[in-house]
């Protein structure tokens, strides 16, 4: 699912605007603005719930959020319900003081799983969550796929859970940290391009979460291959890696 952007004129004369990213099978939608009466509600409404059909485990954050008013706050209720429903959840973070006195006056606090920062609920979504394990209640073995373009990170995943595999996917090495953390992933697939991250080499910031974790680094030119060739050698190069012990492989480009 790729990053978009809602904006709409609400009553109050301002704009509520919704981003979206996905970490893994969590999407993090970051709101700015105001929750009010009218537009606001409604598109708030929709986006919640169209991406409900996708992710059943949302964090809303809510740390650029001025104002939220009665018609907001039952908004937020009814999606927390539906999500549950779901068999997932809404988890809200970086509540400003005046949500939060907002959300203990209605005592509706409780209601709400409330973190102070997204890596904390991405982290309560994955270890409380079903995504440590597959439906069957068998455990998986997880992989994490770190690339940038979404259309990538999508050929990757459904190529690897097709095989059977637990595979999560995310954009950026910020969040790739995250979900390292939470799901214990013990092979991370990485793109070329991303082996540094601010000066420092991507293994070193990964090895230090767990040491024991092992790298795939595709070819530079991985996006361009033969899907078949290249489905083909990143499963052969993923059981070959489960022999070994903490090897960094490359899943080179075919003849």
């Amino acid at each position: 699912m790729p990053i978009f952007e809602v904006s709409f004129q609400g009553q109050h004369g301002t704009q509520l605007h919704l981003d979206s990213r996905p970490v893994g099978k969590v999407l993090v939608i970051q709101c700015a603005g105001r929750i009010v009466d009218g537009a606001e509600v409604s598109k708030l409404r929709s986006y919640v719930g169209d991406a409900l059909l996708r992710y059943p485990e949302i964090i809303l954050q809510l740390d650029q959020i001025a104002f939220i008013d009665s018609s907001g706050l039952g908004a937020l209720v009814r999606l927390v319900s539906m999500a549950r429903s779901k068999g997932g959840d809404l988890k809200l973070c970086g509540l400003q003081e005046h949500v939060r006195k907002v959300l203990e006056v209605t005592n509706l606090l409780s209601l709400f799983k409330t973190y102070d920062s997204v890596a904390e609920g991405i982290m309560a979504a994955y270890l409380g969550s079903c995504y440590s394990k597959d439906k069957s209640g068998d455990a998986q073995f997880p992989i994490l796929c770190v690339y940038d373009a979404v259309d990538v990170r999508t050929f990757l995943t459904e190529v690897l859970c097709r095989a059977g595999y637990n595979a999560l996917a995310t954009a950026n090495v910020g969040d790739a940290r995250i979900l390292l953390k939470a799901t214990g992933a013990k092979l991370v697939i990485l793109g070329a391009h991303m082996q540094t991250e601010h000066g420092e080499p991507t293994r070193k910031i990964f090895e230090e979460i767990d040491p024991g974790v092992s790298l795939l680094v595709l070819d530079e030119h991985f996006s361009q291959d033969d899907p078949g060739d290249a489905a083909a050698k990143l499963l052969q190069s993923i059981r070959s890696q489960r022999k070994q012990d903490g090897t960094a492989l490359f899943v080179d480009r075919p003849a």
